[in-house]
Order: structure tokens, then C-alpha cells, then sequence
């Protein structure tokens, strides 16, 4: 193999769709490969916030009993982590060697103008592996949307889950929730098994058409079902219909409903794939999904969490505040394209410090100054360190044992905060 390095570098230089999302592309280069992804049971997973954590709790049950893979993105700190099943990653092996298999038929589609994407092409090696490595599930997470992600091109999947609904991506989604909707409603295909975490109004009919036009059938739940019994820093509990007692170290209040949503879909499949009571209880239990409110040092401590969206950011909100804390020091940076005027007053409103810094190698990325300019304007305090490492090294050092330190707002810079906590320094 040549240096892994060159392989990852392949994947990124195809770039993004600019806007140009389509099927075509990616049905072109799948059927090179007679169709891998139409050979293998799919659970299919869509939503704004909730995508992750849900899949990871399904693919984690799932795998107590059964060979299962699972696709999340963005990863946290290699590649190779948005593709793994039952727990292990790909191998830099097999994903070099899937590539070398797709150069010729890419170069023969791009003459043809149908270039595939970096997303379609890491897509079509998740297809191609989980197929080839005879998984007897796999739980895939749609990257952006439902109708048109690359994702998308499987025709029947066992089990489409829908979590929330909120705005983001509203330039390629659609401006309002509706329009929103209709497109993760997108994975709904004929005679599906939809499981849907609670929505209102206008927003769940959009998916109750969508099962009737489709002759489909509905699982959801009312959130009045759930006996909530504990929430905490440490674990959540809560009873769900004949389930009791249940245990989660996913923390956070939406994490309760995450489950509930991962549970119907679990409970449902459970005689499929030979599930006991027991394995579902160990499964949402033991189920980590790193780079949300995860606690990755423990004096100071310090949790990160990639929330960057109006939605995610009251969640977190809400459940650190069930830590105790003298002081709260915010390590932040967020892409252009969030709504970050409401994500930055929400956390000025709890910090007693704001620490800005810059999301690297991105063209969406604010440059520090500008952020800063905003930042400080509603903060109590406001500090700019240009280099992500040196500003979390600083936020370490300035928090006493009592003082909790919490990054966030983007995924992409809490994966290079968690790849640097991973290497040797």
C-alpha cells in the first residue's frame, strides 16, 4: 500500500457537489460494482440533531447478537472511523484497497460529467465493504438532507428512523421546517417501516402523508410515555412502556428522547435479529458517541461537544446545567453558514469566559478577528488565540479544579481537540 496519507488525500481533492446533489452520479459508479448496496438489510437514519447518537445506539444493540456496520459523519479525529462494524474501524488496508477499485470507473464517469464527490465517493466504500464483509445490517446515517444524499440510493431499507427536525443547511434544505422536512422524509421509500421521534403541527404531517402516499406504517411515540427518572452528568434513567429502568451514559435530556427513538426501532426488529430484553438494556447502555458532551479530562474537567445549531446548543445548555461548576470557561469556533449569532448570545448568557479560536483547513471558517469582534460584544470576558491547541492548552490552564471547561460549536474542531488529546505530546 502506498502511504495512507495519498489514499486520504485521493478521497478529499474530489471535493464537494457545490450544490449540485443528484443520484445519478452515485448510481453510476455503484452499478460498476453490481449494486452492493441493494444486497445488504439497511437501516436508514435522517434528522437534523440526534442522526449520531440514535445510530450509534442501534448499531451498538444490534451488535450484541449480530456481524452490523455502521456509517456516521462527519468523524472525529481519522476517516476511517465512519465506517466500522461491530466496533472496528476499517482497515487503511481495505480502504486503499476499495479505492485502487474505484479509480477507473471514477476517471471513466468524470469524462462523462458526472464527477462524484468526496461524500459520494466515501458512500459508495461504505456500500462496497459492508457488502463485502457480509454484515448482516447495516446502520447508515445520511450525511445532509434525505431525498438527494448520496446515501439515498439504496430501494428498500427494513427500518427508515426520522429524529428531530430543526433548521440548518437551509441554503441547500430549504428555508423553512416544512420544506425541511419533505426532504429527510426523502428516505421514505414504498411499504417502509418509519419510526419517527415526536413532531408537531405541520412538520409531522409532512411524514404522515409521506407513509400514507407510500403505503407505508408509523411507529412513534408521545413524549408523556417516558417516565424520566434520572438526568445527570453521569448517566441518564427512564422507563418507556414494558421497558424499565433503563440506563444511558448518552447525557442530556434529548438524549433520553434519542433513546426512545433508537428503542421502538430496536423493539421492533428485536425477533429479526434474535435481541433479548437484556442485550437491548446493555446496548443503550454501553452505547459512547464521541465528541458529544463527552467528558475527555477529569482535573480540570473538560467536555466537548460538537453542537452548532440552535437546536443542539439548547440541548447542551440544558444538560450541563446539571453540573456543578464554579466557574464555566467556553473554548469556541463555528462555521460561517451556522446561525451563530443566536449560538453565541445563548453561551455568553452562561460563560464566564469565552475563548476564541479558528476551525483550520475549512473555507467556511470564520477568521478569528471577525468572531471575536462578535464574541466580545456579548461576553463577560473574551480572549482570541488564533490556534485551536494553543486555546484549549490556555483554557486548561486557567481552570481551577472546581471550574468546568466546555468546547463546542463546531464538530470539526472538537475532532482536532480530540485528535490531539489522542496523540503522543
Amino acid at each position: 500500500m502506498e502511504n495512507f496519507d495519498q489514499y486520504y488525500e485521493f478521497i478529499l481533492n474530489r471535493g464537494s457537489t457545490n450544490g449540485g446533489h443528484s443520484l445519478e452520479k452515485i448510481k453510476s459508479l455503484l452499478e460498476y460494482f453490481d449494486n452492493p448496496q441493494d444486497k445488504i438489510k439497511v437501516i436508514h437514519i435522517a434528522g437534523t440533531n440526534g442522526k449520531g447518537s440514535t445510530a450509534n445506539m442501534i448499531a451498538n444493540t444490534l451488535s450484541r447478537k449480530n456481524r452490523v456496520g455502521l456509517f456516521t459523519s462527519p468523524y472525529m479525529t481519522k476517516i476511517n472511523e465512519a465506517i466500522s462494524i461491530s466496533g472496528v474501524d476499517i482497515s487503511d488496508e481495505d480502504f486503499a484497497e476499495i479505492i485502487d477499485r474505484l479509480k477507473k470507473p471514477l476517471e471513466e464517469l468524470d469524462k462523462k460529467g458526472l464527477h462524484n464527490s468526496y461524500f459520494e465517493v466515501l458512500t459508495a466504500i461504505m456500500y462496497i465493504y459492508f457488502y463485502e464483509k457480509k454484515v448482516d445490517v447495516a446502520v447508515v446515517e445520511v450525511g445532509l438532507g434525505g431525498s438527494l444524499d448520496s446515501t439515498n440510493i439504496i430501494k428498500s431499507p427494513i427500518a427508515c428512523v426520522i429524529t428531530t427536525i430543526s433548521k440548518d443547511h437551509i441554503q441547500i434544505l430549504g428555508d423553512s421546517l416544512e420544506e425541511i422536512a419533505q426532504n429527510k422524509a426523502g428516505i421514505i421509500k414504498d411499504d417502509s417501516e418509519v419510526f419517527l421521534y415526536p413532531k408537531e403541527g405541520d412538520v409531522e404531517e409532512v411524514f404522515v402523508e409521506k407513509v400514507r402516499n407510500t403505503s407505508s406504517r408509523l411507529h412513534t411515540f408521545d413524549k408523556t410515555e417516558i417516565e424520566i427518572i434520572k438526568t445527570g452528568p453521569d448517566y441518564n434513567e427512564f422507563s418507556f412502556r414494558s421497558y424499565k429502568n433503563i440506563r444511558t451514559r448518552l447525557v442530556g435530556l434529548h438524549q433520553i428522547y434519542n433513546a426512545v427513538t433508537a428503542l421502538i426501532t430496536l423493539d421492533f426488529l428485536k425477533e429479526e435479529f434474535k435481541l433479548s430484553n437484556k442485550d437491548i438494556y446493555d446496548g443503550l447502555l454501553t452505547t459512547r458517541n464521541p465528541g458529544r458532551l463527552e467528558l475527555i479530562n477529569k482535573n480540570p474537567r473538560v467536555l466537548v461537544d460538537g453542537s452548532h445549531n440552535r437546536e443542539a446548543i439548547d440541548a447542551l445548555i440544558n444538560a450541563i446545567s446539571s453540573y456543578k461548576y464554579r466557574k464555566l470557561i467556553v473554548g469556541f469556533s463555528i462555521l460561517k453558514d451556522k446561525d451563530y449569532n443566536y449560538i453565541i448570545n445563548s453561551l455568553a448568557k452562561i460563560a464566564d469566559e469565552i475563548i476564541v479560536t479558528k476551525i483550520k483547513n475549512n473555507p467556511r471558517a470564520f477568521d478569528t478577528d471577525e468572531l471575536y469582534k462578535l464574541v466580545k460584544d456579548k461576553a463577560k470576558d473574551a480572549i482570541e488565540i488564533k490556534d485551536p491547541i494553543e486555546a484549549y492548552e490556555y483554557s486548561k490552564e486557567k481552570a481551577s479544579e472546581d471550574d468546568l471547561v466546555l468546547w463546542c460549536g463546531s464538530l470539526y474542531l472538537v475532532g482536532d481537540i480530540l485528535k490531539y488529546e489522542k496523540a503522543p505530546h
